[in-house]
């Protein structure tokens, strides 16, 4: 797989679960971008394995919402 395709399944894999926990955000909504800059960066720095993307990714998604990490 290369850059663009682990970048964009883990940005689609994060955004789809990010989706379910939080019903109320549109699909849309400008954290997507955020997201997807922040895995690409994550990628670039040479975290290159999709699950661990996914991960870094939700919880990217869970301080921008202000929430707790427990």
């Amino acid at each position: 797989m290369d850059n663009e395709d682990i970048v964009g399944a883990a940005c689609a894999r994060a955004w789809s679960v990010y989706l379910l926990i939080n019903n109320e955000i549109d699909e849309s909504d400008a954290r997507y971008t955020t997201l997807r800059h922040f895995i690409q960066q994550r990628w670039e720095a040479g975290v290159n394995e999709s699950e661990l993307l996914v991960v870094e990714g939700l919880r990217h998604l869970k301080k921008l919402d202000g929430s707790r990490e427990d």
